[in-house]
C-alpha cells in the first residue's frame, strides 16, 4: 500500500495535532512507523495480591483508589491507597500537593507502573511508583497481555506531556486498529527455510508477548528481515559489477617479482601473506573487476601485499593509484613503496593537496602521459584534473575513512580496475559482513616471526613519577618513546590534556635535557614529515602527538607508547596506536594512563592489558560502544538496526547473507511469483539501490 493511503499518527487515539507533530520530528507520520518504536522494556501485568513474587521487577497494576493522605508539608509524598479486588497497596505519589489531592479521587480507577521492593528484615512490599494513567475504556483489552511494553520518550514527547503509559496506549491503539495492513516482508520459502514468524505476528509479539521466549522469537524475526534486505543490496551490487563490462585479466607475471622475492625484500613473507597473495592473484586472473577487502592488525604486512599486487598490474602496463586518508599517511607510503619501485626502474610519484602548482602539473602530465606508473595520493587523487593513461589497479588505505562516492569516483579514472581496501582496523564478523558484505575478504591473521608482544599497563596519575622515570631510563638505553594526547590545544577541550601544552611543559621542564619533537594535524604536513624524520633517524628522544600517527608510522627504534587519558579513545584506536611500538627487535611497551575511571572504563582497558590479538578486541569494543561507534564517527544508514544486534548475531547475519545471495543467484531480477513481495519492498524501501536489479 503506498504511504499517501495510509493512517496517519495524528488520528490515532491520544495524539492529536501538538503530539503528531513531535511525532513527525521523530521521523514517525503514520500509524505503522510506530510499528518499529520498539519496547525499551515489559512490565509484568500483575494482581496486588501477586506482587511479593515480583521482587525487584518492573510490574503493572490496575486497580480503584480507596483511600489518600495529603502532607501538610511540601516535597512531601501524597499517599495513595489502591484495591484491585485481591488486595490493596500504598503508593506514594511526588509531586505539587495541591495538585496531587484534585487529580487522585476515591472511586478513580487507575493503571500504575511500578518497581516492588522489600527492605530487608520487614514483612511488608513497597511499590515504588514511576508512571499513572487513568483507567479509560480499551484498557481492558491492553490488559489481557502478561507482559505491557513501555517506550523510551524522547525530548520532543515530553514537551507534549506525554507519558510512558500515554505512549503504550497511543501504540496499543495503532497496533489494534491498523496491524491488519501489515503485509508479509519474505517469501514463503524464506521463512520456512529460517524458521521464522511471519511478519504481522512478530510485529504484534514485540509489542504485546505472552513470554520471554516470544520476545526473541519476534526480535530475531524482525532482524533478520533488516539483515535480509542489507544483504540482498549488498548481493545485487556484486552482482551488478559481475555483470558490467569485462575487466582486466592480468595474466602476465615477469621478472619484478622474482626480483622482489630474491634480492630487495630482505625477509621471508609469513604464510598468511602468502596466502592473500594467492587470493588477490587469482581476482587478478579474471576478467571480472576485482572488489576485495584486506584485513590485517597492526604490523601484519598489508602494504607488502599490495606492492606484490601492483608489480603484477605493472607488467601487465597498467598504472596504479594507492590512496590515503591523509597527507602524513600517504608521504609514509611514498617513502616505503618508492624503496622498492624505484630499485625496479618503476616511476613513482605522491599527489597531495599542499604542492606547488609547477611540481604539480609536472605529475599530472605523467600521469597523464603514462610516464608514471604509481601514484600515491590523498584525496587530491579523485579531482576532475587528475587522468590516467591507463589506470588499471587501485588500493585504497584504511578505507573506512572514505565514503562510497569518493571510491566511486576513483574507480571511474579506469576501465573497471581492479580494487583493493585495506584497512588496519580488524573489523568484527558481524560487522564486517554487513558494512562489506559486497567485498570478497582477505585476512592477515599472522603477524611476521620473532616480533616479540608489547607489554601493556594501565597506570594512574599517582604513578606519574614512576612512569616518568621509566621513560628516561629507556630513552638512556637507546630507545625512543611516543607520548600521544587526545586533543591539540587547552581551547578544544578543558578537560582534557593538551599535547601543546604538555610539549612546552615535557620540553622544559620534565625531560629538558632530551630531545623533544611535536606533531598534530593543524600543522603543515611537510612539518609533521620533517619532524617524523628527525625521530626516525634518532635526533629525538620523545616525540609529543595527538593521533595523527595512529597508522602508517613505522619506527623499530621507538618502544615506548604513553596514551594519556586513555580512557577517552575507543579500544581499536588505542590497539592502533599501541601498534606504533613493537616493530623492532626490543621488548616494547604501552602505558595507558587513566585516571578515575567508572567500572566500564575499567573493564574496557583491561581488555588492552590482557589481550594483544586486534580481533578479540575490535570484538569487545564493538560490544560496549555499539557498532555504529566502531570507527570512532557514526556511519550515516549503514548501521540504524532496530531489532538486530551486531554484538550477539552473527547466526543471523551469515543466515541471511546466504539467503539473500541465494536468492540473487536463482532470480537476479526478482521476477518469480514468489518475490514479488520482496520486489516490491525493497523497490519502496531501498529506492537508491533499486537500479541494481536489471530489467534484463
Amino acid at each position: 500500500m503506498h504511504k499517501s493511503k495510509k493512517a496517519e499518527i495524528a488520528y490515532i487515539k491520544g495524539v492529536g495535532p501538538k503530539r503528531a507533530e513531535a511525532f513527525e520530528k521523530l521521523g514517525l507520520k503514520y500509524a505503522d512507523d510506530l510499528f518499529s518504536v520498539y519496547p525499551r522494556d515489559y512490565l509484568i501485568n500483575s494482581k496486588i495480591r501477586s506482587l511479593v513474587n515480583y521482587i525487584d521487577k518492573n510490574v503493572l497494576i490496575s486497580g480503584e483508589i480507596i483511600e489518600k493522605y495529603i502532607p501538610r508539608w511540601p516535597n512531601h509524598p501524597t499517599k495513595i491507597a489502591v484495591y484491585d479486588g485481591s488486595a490493596s497497596i500504598e503508593c506514594l505519589v511526588w509531586g505539587n500537593t495541591y495538585y496531587r489531592d484534585k487529580q487522585f479521587k476515591e472511586g478513580d480507577k487507575y493503571l500504575f507502573w511500578g518497581k516492588v521492593s522489600k527492605k530487608p528484615f520487614e514483612s511488608n512490599i513497597q511499590f515504588d511508583l514511576r508512571d499513572h494513567k487513568k483507567f479509560e475504556p480499551g484498557d481492558e483489552d491492553l490488559l489481557k497481555y502478561p507482559l505491557i511494553p513501555v517506550y523510551i520518550l524522547s525530548g520532543e514527547l515530553k514537551k507534549t506531556w506525554i507519558r510512558p503509559l500515554n505512549l503504550t496506549k497511543i501504540i496499543f491503539n495503532a497496533l489494534k486498529n491498523h496491524s491488519g495492513e501489515l503485509g508479509e516482508l519474505l517469501s514463503r520459502k524464506i521463512i520456512t527455510e529460517n524458521n521464522l514468524m511471519e511478519h504481522r505476528l512478530a510485529v504484534l509479539r514485540t509489542h504485546y508477548p505472552h513470554s520471554d521466549e516470544e520476545i526473541e522469537q519476534a526480535r530475531q524475526t524482525l532482524a533478520f528481515e533488516e539483515l535480509f534486505y542489507l544483504q540482498l543490496a549488498m548481493a545485487l551490487k556484486r552482482r551488478s559489477i559481475s555483470d558490467e563490462e569485462s575487466g582486466i585479466s592480468f595474466e602476465k607475471v615477469g621478472e619484478n617479482i622474482g626480483r622482489m622475492f630474491n634480492e630487495l625484500l630482505g625477509f621471508e613473507l609469513t604464510n598468511a601473506q602468502k596466502r592473500v597473495i594467492k587470493e588477490i592473484r587469482s581476482d587478478m586472473r579474471s576478467k571480472k573487476p576485482m572488489n576485495r577487502l584486506l584485513q590485517g592488525d597492526v604490523g601484519s604486512g598489508k602494504t607488502i601485499v599490495a606492492v606484490f599486487c601492483m608489480l603484477i598490474a605493472i607488467e601487465n602496463g597498467y598504472q596504479c593509484a594507492f590512496m590515503a586518508p591523509t597527507e602524513i599517511l600517504a608521504e609514509q607510503h611514498m617513502k616505503t613503496l618508492s624503496n622498492y619501485f624505484e630499485s625496479l626502474g618503476i616511476k613513482i610519484d605522491i599527489l597531495t593537496g599542499g604542492q606547488k602548482k609547477k611540481l604539480r602539473e609536472g605529475i599530472l602530465a605523467d600521469i597523464k602521459s603514462g610516464k608514471t606508473n604509481v601514484v600515491i595520493g590523498t584525496h587530491a587523487l579523485i579531482q576532475d584534473k587528475v587522468e590516467f593513461n591507463s589506470l588499471g589497479f587501485i588500493v585504497i588505505d584504511e578505507q573506512h575513512k572514505f565514503g562510497v562516492m569518493q571510491r566511486a569516483r576513483l574507480r571511474a579514472k579506469g576501465l573497471n580496475p581492479d580494487v583493493l581496501v585495506m584497512t588496519a582496523t580488524p573489523i568484527p564478523r558481524t560487522l564486517s559482513l554487513t558494512i562489506y558484505g559486497d567485498l570478497d575478504v582477505s585476512v592477515i591473521n599472522e603477524l611476521p616471526k620473532n616480533r616479540k608482544s608489547i607489554k601493556t599497563a594501565i597506570r594512574k596519575e599517582e604513578d606519574r613519577l614512576k612512569v616518568y622515570t621509566f621513560i628516561r631510563k629507556e630513552v638512556s638505553n637507546g630507545r625512543q618513546a611516543y607520548i600521544v594526547y587526545p586533543i591539540i590545544d587547552d581551547s578544544e577541550k578543558l578537560d582534557l590534556k593538551s599535547a601543546v601544552l604538555h610539549y612546552e611543559i615535557l620540553s622544559k621542564e620534565i625531560y629538558n635535557d632530551l630531545k623533544v619533537g611535536l606533531i598534530h594535524g593543524r600543522m603543515p604536513w611537510n612539518e609533521i614529515d620533517n619532524t617524523i624524520e628527525l625521530f626516525k633517524n634518532g635526533k629525538l628522544d620523545i616525540l609529543v602527538s595527538t593521533t595523527v600517527i595512529e597508522v602508517g608510522i613505522d619506527i623499530p627504534n621507538a618502544s615506548i607508547m604513553l596514551v594519556e587519558e586513555a580512557q577517552r579513545f575507543g579500544l581499536s584506536q588505542l590497539h592502533q596506536l599501541r601498534g606504533r611500538v613493537g616493530r623492532g627487535a626490543e621488548q616494547s611497551f604501552c602505558i595507558l594512563m587513566a585516571d578515575k575511571l567508572s567500572n566500564l572504563s575499567t573493564q574496557r582497558l583491561k581488555i588492552l592489558e590482557e589481550s594483544t590479538d586486534g580481533f578479540v578486541i575490535a570484538e569487545t569494543d564493538m560490544k560496549l560502544r555499539g557498532p555504529g561507534e566502531f570507527f570512532g564517527t557514526r556511519q550515516s544508514g549503514e548501521l540504524k538496526f532496530t531489532a538486530a544486534d551486531l554484538a550477539k548475531d552473527i547466526v543471523l547475519v551469515e543466515k541471511a547473507r546466504e539467503s539473500a545471495f541465494r536468492l540473487v543467484e536463482a532470480d537476479p531480477q526478482l521476477r518469480e511469483k514468489d518475490n514479488t513481495v520482496i520486489r516490491d519492498h525493497f523497490g519502496m524501501y531501498y529506492k537508491e539501490s533499486v537500479n541494481l536489479i536489471k530489467a534484463g
